[in-house]
């Protein structure tokens, strides 16, 4: 079947912009897959300490999304406030095995900076996600309450006593 040079066929438009199906928005997920799932990733990782378990945190916030995409306006703050919030259950979940669970090989071959992760590592799953929210994806404050549905005070002093913590136990 031909088709109008004029007419464009959305379902090969733009993977990322909603396309209408009656009168709701369809999200393209597989695009949004694409483009977002190493960062989000990167995010999980960040916050839960364990990539393969990251990996299933993303693909699980992916599920939810591909689940509700016809009532989700904002799908990338949907994924990354769906990423925090799995991974801290998540981790709620494995507390009792947590407790048990030696400290990662080190990242780089700088004892500073393998020190100082590990001093993140052991932040509270709330601060940690704050932290690596402002210093791995670079949000500002406003956004990070915005990703984790929170007032900017709740943020602003859970970032606060993340980097108390982590100058106490980086002390020379």
């Amino acid at each position: 079947m031909e088709q109008d040079a004029g007419v464009t066929n959305l379902a090969f438009g733009d993977p990322l912009l909603p396309r209408a199906r009656g009168d709701r928005a369809v999200v393209d997920v597989g695009a949004l897959y694409r483009a977002h799932r190493v960062r989000l990733t990167r995010l999980a990782t960040a916050i839960t300490i364990d990539r393969s378990l990251a990996e299933e945190v993303v693909h699980d916030a992916f599920t939810g999304l591909h689940e509700r995409a016809a009532v989700v306006s904002n799908p990338e703050a949907y994924l990354q406030r769906s990423v925090v919030n799995i991974s801290i259950r998540v981790l709620r979940r494995r507390s009792v095995a947590n407790r048990h669970r030696l400290d990662p090989p080190p990242i780089t071959n700088a004892p500073e900076l393998d020190e100082a992760w590990n001093a993140v590592v052991r932040l509270p799953p709330h601060q940690r996600a704050v932290v690596a929210l402002r210093y791995w994806d670079d949000l500002s404050e406003a956004d990070i309450a915005r990703v984790l549905g929170v007032p900017a005070g709740t943020v602003k002093s859970r970032l606060h006593r993340a980097i108390r913590r982590l100058k106490e136990e980086l002390k020379p």
